[in-house]
């Protein structure tokens, strides 16, 4: 894994779901958060863009770590990118933030769902993004050289330790976006279906979650579809509960042309066995 891509919430800090009317009833009654397949999100570089970088930052090094060391630490990464489907849900470290509210909520009319991180207990790993190319670079490569000079000390075994690093790692790519999306802050949870290619076709199928301490942390999960601008979009649907366990969601915020009353939204959450949820409208002056 990228370790420094690893999302550690400050005590109380508050990640934002910006979503509209329709996304934010389904999610307050069914407890669960959509987590949808990396290709059809907004960003039309998602996951090739981390890919690239990495492809850059290891060519560069090719001379100082060797070309055996380049190829077999690409093979495993490539691996990721083919046989892997990145299901992400997003969030914003800013609760009212402008773009976030024309692009995500309906222009404006939608609502930012709060949530507590350290509640938020999902089978799908916390990502923060990086969005600033140099820092990338220099991440990546601090990265490929400490693994190169452990490989070394142990004389480039090549093992299945090894194998698996560099794919956990070719997963954490998604945490790195085109420094375009810089303003959106982002937090993302990321949960892993599989890729079966085929000549003709590419299936996707469900696979359990194994935290970083090789504990599971889930079953396989159904992969989904559903229909928007006439497009099939896979995704998985993940409670956030932690089977009841947890209420993550801590604060409401209305858009800026979100025309419901914030007592409308109280007894709606209320109803739905949400409690102690703050509520409040966005200060943006857009109309």
């Amino acid at each position: 894994m990228i370790q420094d891509r690893l999302y550690k919430p400050t005590k109380d800090e508050l990640t934002y779901h910006y979503c509209g009317a329709e996304a934010f009833t389904a999610m307050i009654r069914s407890r669960t958060i959509w987590h949808t397949a990396y290709s059809a999100l907004n960003d039309a570089t998602e996951r090739k863009w981390g890919f690239t970088q990495f492809q850059d930052a290891a060519d560069k090094l090719r001379k100082d770590c060797g070309a055996e060391f380049i190829d077999r630490i690409t093979e495993n990464v490539r691996l990721t990118q083919d046989y892997s489907v990145a299901m992400i849900s997003s969030y914003s470290l800013n609760g009212d933030l402008l773009s976030q509210w024309r692009a995500y909520a309906d222009d404006g009319r939608g609502f930012a769902i709060g949530f507590s991180f350290q509640e938020l207990e999902m089978p799908a790993k916390p990502l923060r993004v990086l969005y600033d190319r140099a820092a990338q670079r220099h991440e990546l490569t601090n990265n490929i050289k400490h693994v190169f000079e452990t490989e070394r000390r142990l004389g480039f075994k090549y093992n299945e330790q090894f194998r698996q690093h560099w794919f956990h790692f070719g997963l954490d790519l998604c945490a790195y976006k085109h420094p375009s999306f810089t303003e959106e802050m982002e937090i993302r949870r990321v949960h892993i279906s599989a890729a079966a290619l085929s000549k003709d076709s590419k299936r996707i199928f469900p696979l359990g979650a194994i935290d970083g301490d090789g504990v599971r942390r889930s079953g396989p999960v159904e992969v989904q579809f559903r229909v928007r601008g006439g497009v099939q979009i896979p995704y998985v649907s993940l409670d956030m509960t932690d089977g009841g366990k947890n209420s993550p969601i801590k604060e409401i915020v209305l858009g800026p042309k979100n025309p419901d009353e914030e007592e409308n939204i109280e007894a709606f959450l209320a109803n739905a066995g949400w409690t102690n949820v703050g509520i409040r409208r966005s200060e943006v002056p857009y109309r």
